[in-house]
């Protein structure tokens, strides 16, 4: 008898809970964590005048060197509409340098000019602190997976 109620209440629960809820949607889920990382950076590089894209653009120069416009989109995971105007705000305040590939003119190379470079140098520690503070309830196996996996899933 125990067992017949047990299937009628997880029947009636079943039946009660909604087919969808937005709060199980994985786009969902990583719009707001994105949106709380997002915040965590916005508030502290705010006053430098600086976009997260453009940040990241900044950040990837930085890391990489110079690099041709169209790969450096993609190393940001931007349109190439998107990063040329992320390029042009960036040249417009000397943070950029732009020049024709010398071996083939069809591609634009970029390169950080000393200001650019100075300006990333004293944002990454801001960045890497922001990033802590999103991070700060997980402990470091739960860092590592949640990497492991935003990894495995952007990949894909």
């Amino acid at each position: 008898m125990q067992r017949t109620s047990t299937k009628a209440a997880a029947a009636a629960a079943a039946r009660a809970k909604p087919a969808y809820s937005l709060e199980d949607q994985v786009g969902f889920l990583l719009r707001r964590a994105y949106q709380r990382a997002s915040s965590n950076l916005i508030d502290r590089i705010g006053p430098y005048d600086l976009t997260t894209p453009q940040f990241a653009t900044l950040a990837r120069l930085y890391e990489r060197g110079t690099l041709s416009q169209n790969l450096l989109g993609r190393l940001v995971a931007m349109e190439p509409a998107n990063i040329r105007d992320v390029v042009l705000r960036l040249k417009k305040r000397r943070l950029v340098t732009t020049r024709r590939d010398p071996d083939d003119g069809r591609l634009i190379l970029l390169s950080l000019t000393a200001s650019g470079t100075s300006l990333v140098e004293e944002l990454l520690p801001i960045e890497i602190e922001c990033t802590a503070r999103t991070l700060a309830k997980f402990n470091a196996n739960e860092k590592t997976l949640l990497y492991d996996l935003l990894g495995r899933l952007a990949d894909s």
